[in-house]
């Protein structure tokens, strides 16, 4: 007589969260498509019943992102303008956690995923000032991503060849950095893979707009508008390139 083995219930009880969570992750996504009411009704109250289940074992990640998506849902059953985008990209963001949190939970390898969704948030900042560079790097790991920083031309060639970014932020003017070399090098490295190069400077004149010619960056943005701009003119270049 084989003896059935019985699977500890904190086991069980993730499991069974992590599955029901990602079928009901499915169907929301597939109620955007022609959201009503009703769909929009049900869909906020499975995600509030993920954060309730979710800080019941102690998880706040996934607590925390269940009621992202429990409240951009509620926006778009309100009507918010611009809202049904955001609601997706919550209940994407939801999805990915549940599933990470299943193959954790079920003893399978994770490095896969990990690193795919590792590789797709990952920025690069060079840049010499390091108040700005500070700034910068908070800014954007308050968007999520993964982020690091350096001052000098050597440390950015080995971060691009060994943290793998998606997007690489620069300073323009650096005593040793040259720029063109430094994208140049960044976009053979990626290997295929889609990357974006966002240059920032303080300075104006013929000799950046030539530099800027050179390189021809995804986007420029001026210090001088303040970090924020920047922040948020990666946060566009990172949404249309995950679009």
């Amino acid at each position: 007589m084989i003896t059935p083995r019985v699977v500890p219930k904190e086991i069980v009880m993730p499991i069974r969260l992590y599955e029901t969570g990602l079928g009901q992750i499915a169907w929301g996504l597939a109620s955007l498509c022609s959201p009503t009411p009703d769909k929009l009704e049900q869909l906020a109250n499975d995600l509030r019943g993920i954060e309730v289940a979710a800080s019941r074992l102690e998880q706040s990640r996934l607590a925390a992102a269940a009621k992202e998506a429990a409240e951009a849902t509620r926006a778009l059953l309100l009507g918010t303008a611009d809202a049904q985008i955001p609601c997706a990209r919550a209940l994407h963001r939801l999805g990915s956690i549940l599933l990470l949190s299943l193959f954790e939970q079920a003893g399978k390898p994770v490095d896969a995923v990990e690193s795919r969704l590792a590789i797709e948030r990952k920025i690069l900042v060079v840049d010499d000032s390091r108040v700005a560079a500070v700034a910068l790097s908070n800014g954007l790991v308050a968007q999520d991503f993964l982020v690091r920083t350096v001052a000098t031309m050597e440390e950015a060639m080995r971060e691009i060849a060994s943290f793998a970014p998606t997007i690489l932020v620069s300073d323009v003017h650096m005593p040793d950095l040259d720029v063109g070399v430094l994208c140049r090098t960044f976009r053979e490295l990626s290997k295929g893979r889609p990357v974006r190069v966002v240059l920032v400077s303080s300075t104006t004149g013929e000799e950046l707009d030539s530099r800027l010619k050179e390189v021809k960056p995804d986007a420029f943005v001026s210090k001088m508008s303040g970090t924020g701009t920047v922040v948020a003119r990666v946060r566009t270049i990172w949404d249309e390139l995950n679009a």
